[in-house]
């Protein structure tokens, strides 16, 4: 089996070209919420990946508060989504 990076499984997810693009896609948020199986991740790169996509810090202990991490950001107003 061929480990693939949580950026690059959500980079197809999200039919982007670029890892770059990501960070502009309106669907990384609800796709990564909907992975059927978060725990084929570990939390050190959840929490890498998060940051490369908000540019923020994120220090999640567990998987639980990544999905809760998540859920609250996908409540938030576009707006504030990218501050």
């Amino acid at each position: 089996m061929i480990k693939v990076e949580l950026l690059e499984y959500l980079q197809l997810q999200c039919n982007c070209q670029y890892l770059s693009d990501l960070k502009y896609s309106p669907y990384w948020t609800s796709r990564l919420l909907a992975m059927k199986n978060p725990d084929q991740f570990t939390v050190e790169e959840w929490n890498r990946t998060l940051e490369y996509l908000t540019d923020q810090p994120v220090q999640c202990q567990t998987l639980r508060e990544v999905q809760n991490y998540l859920s609250h950001r996908s409540e938030l107003p576009k707006a504030n989504k990218d501050e």
